[in-house]
């Protein structure tokens, strides 16, 4: 058991050497991961002028959800070699911090403060999700930001609309389990 977990590990370190030098040569301060860059900034500042100041906590529940899951599930993905990220905004992470952190939850969270009913929603819902699974991810493949492996662009169009209706769920039946604070009430006894 002992001479497996020490193999593992040294695979693991040379694995992690080797993707350190492949990102200092090949992605570091390439015109891909400046678009990296771009893709995990331009999002929040969008966001941070546009959101419901009234709501915001409510519309970054939305996001938080979203960033949960996409980030657990490229995870699952990645290991599953599903797809890989030949470009890498940091050498130790090799997944989509762009796209998992910042592009989806960012949209999800634009939907659902502009889109307050559950028919508009989902209209929006479906031509995001069109725009993000057959032109956005071609093009982030062909720039070589990510290579799909064993994955259809068709599986992340289930994906976004599945997800997105689900988080709204959550968070609707959320508000509506809210109590409201009361000033007759003290939590100091």
């Amino acid at each position: 058991m002992g001479e497996n977990i020490l193999r593992e590990r040294e695979l693991i370190t040379e694995l992690v050497r080797i993707n350190i030098e492949r990102f200092f040569n090949f992605a570091f301060l390439s015109s891909q991961w400046w678009l990296l860059l771009a893709f995990l900034i331009v999002p929040w500042l969008i966001w941070a002028k546009v959101v419901d100041k009234r709501r915001k906590l409510e519309i970054l529940v939305v996001g938080l959800f979203i960033a949960i899951i996409t980030k657990l599930l490229d995870l699952v993905g990645y290991n599953l070699n599903f797809w890989d990220y030949p470009i890498e905004l940091i050498p130790l992470v090799p997944e989509a911090f762009a796209f998992d952190l910042s592009m989806i939850p960012v949209a999800y969270m634009l939907l659902y403060q502009y889109l307050r009913t559950w028919k508009s929603y989902c209209i929006g819902l479906v031509c995001m999700s069109v725009v993000y699974a057959f032109i956005g991810e071609p093009f982030c493949n062909w720039i070589m930001v990510v290579a799909y492996i064993k994955w259809r662009y068709i599986y992340s169009f289930v994906y976004y609309i599945i997800v997105g209706i689900t988080v709204r769920a959550i968070v609707e039946n959320l508000k509506g389990k809210t109590i409201p604070y009361s000033t007759t009430h003290s939590c100091r006894g």
